[in-house]
């Protein structure tokens, strides 16, 4: 299992084009957000949208590179279980979280005491609430990756992510926002990461089943 999940972080992060296009991904955030100032909109949508949405970057850049070489009829030939194949992935992907948590709480502080954006409780806050959205996109892309594959995957990965912000916009000037908060926010939040637990467990499932079934 380390063995396959070493292979998964250096296709994500040590190949050259990986590191480009992560590198100025992360670079590009960062100086948009700088040039954009203390602005509280779109210091949610970086830290509660746009950093969220590469969390499954992990799982994409693996199933990249075993489609390419066809590494999964080499991997099936080890001894090691299709359950532990898929679990090791999930764990690939919970790095990458913790990667992306690490930088959008870089990214919190930088607006609450650099653009004196907002104070530290509702930057933790925002902070906290992308990191449940985190695993959320997770357990939905990577059901959608296993079962489409690479190319179909990523396509259907583009399109989620634009209606994700398209809603995202929506919500923000309709959603009843007064009588959903009077519930209290950290409520709600708590109560969406008790949630996001058996979805992962879930998806981790599907996950599985696809895999057995691709591979059976």
């Amino acid at each position: 299992m380390l063995g396959i999940l070493r292979k998964d972080l250096y296709d994500t992060f040590l190949i050259p084009k990986n590191i480009l296009s992560n590198g100025f991904g992360y670079l590009f955030m960062f100086l948009f957000a700088y040039l954009l100032g203390p602005n509280y909109y779109m210091m949610m949508v970086f830290i509660m949208l746009a950093i969220p949405a590469i969390s499954v970057m992990v799982l994409q850049a693996a199933i990249e590179q075993d489609e390419s070489v066809r590494f999964d009829d080499v991997l099936l030939t080890y001894p090691i279980s299709k359950k532990q194949i898929i679990l090791t992935r999930f764990c690939g992907n919970l790095i990458g979280i913790l990667l992306n948590m690490a930088l959008s709480f870089l990214l919190m502080l930088g607006y609450v005491y650099g653009g004196k954006t907002t104070d530290i409780r509702d930057g933790i806050f925002i902070w906290l609430a992308g990191c449940v959205i985190s695993l959320y996109a997770v357990a939905v892309f990577s059901v959608g990756f296993y079962l489409l594959g690479n190319k179909k995957g990523t396509i259907v990965y583009v399109v989620s992510i634009l209606i994700w912000a398209f809603l995202y916009v929506i919500l923000r000037f309709v959603a009843p926002w007064e009588k959903i908060l009077a519930f209290g926010r950290w409520n709600l939040l708590g109560i969406a990461f008790a949630v996001a637990i058996p979805l992962l467990a879930l998806s981790y499932w599907g996950c599985l089943k696809i895999y057995e079934k691709k591979h059976s």
